[in-house]
């Protein structure tokens, strides 16, 4: 499940921020939807690459090594300094605060990495 925006990578190193989270059991897929609607959202926010969302799987051939997580969220941008712009942005916060906290049973792992 991925959502590109129409702007590309400027000079440098774009960055991937990936979010782990473990959703409240009882969450209802109504509430696990609009997550996922909301981390789609995302792509609208300035220097956003792309957004892709989605719940975790554990195949009957792998052991289950995901610790409780049940969703991941890979947000490309265009360079730390739109990583930076990013966290501060009213959508960002208002997806992360209004939507993704209140589904969450502990605060979610996040990574950052130049590629």
């Amino acid at each position: 499940m991925e959502s590109k925006s129409s702007s590309s990578p400027s000079d440098g190193c774009s960055v991937d921020h990936i979010v782990l989270l473990k959703v409240k059991p009882d969450a209802t897929e109504a509430e696990i939807q609009n997550l996922i609607d909301g981390a789609k959202s995302l792509v609208e926010v300035p220097g956003v690459i792309s957004v892709s969302v989605g719940p975790t799987f554990v195949e009957e051939w792998m052991s289950d090594r995901r610790g409780g997580i049940t969703h991941g969220i890979s947000v490309r941008l265009q360079s730390k300094e739109a990583l930076r712009s990013y966290q501060d942005h009213p959508l960002h916060v208002s997806v992360r605060d209004g939507i993704f906290k209140p589904l969450l049973t502990e605060a979610p792992i996040a990574v950052d990495w130049e590629l």
